[in-house]
């Protein structure tokens, strides 16, 4: 059995940081490592409506900011060692770039209520050579 020291949390709005948490903290004190989360920031706006809205970059760093702080909270109050990184790029490739540091990646699906996997989750899936653990 591989040993888990650190991990990797991709956070990507309110949902997928506590779906995420909640599952990678229980490892984490289980095992006495540390939790990195990771927020991606696009390169680019996610639709036209967003781009023309001046401030989407402001917003978006300012959420960065905001779930990584909730992380760091709950992470502190449960005794684990929390840093975090964020990060400008593609979400699958900046979460593979990323991998090389962690023992284990924690990411949620895509939300959409089916059984398909969303384009990050099936590519850092398909391509990682860590542990991936997917929350739904």
């Amino acid at each position: 059995m591989k040993t888990i020291k650190k991990i990797l949390v991709a956070i990507g709005n309110e949902s997928s940081l506590n779906r995420c948490l909640n599952v990678a903290l229980p490892i984490a004190k289980g095992v006495g490592a540390s939790i990195t989360g990771i927020y991606v920031l696009a390169p680019r706006p996610r639709n036209l409506y967003v781009a023309l809205e001046q401030s989407w970059r402001k917003y978006e760093k300012e959420n960065a900011q905001k779930f990584l702080e909730i992380a760091k909270e709950k992470c502190n109050k449960e005794g684990v060692e929390f840093d975090q990184i964020i990060a400008k790029g593609q979400p699958r490739e900046t979460l593979l770039e990323h991998e090389k540091d962690f023992d284990l990646i924690v990411l949620g699906r895509a939300d959409w209520g089916s059984k398909l996997l969303g384009s990050v989750s099936h590519g850092v899936v398909s391509s990682s050579k860590k542990e991936v653990l997917l929350v739904k």
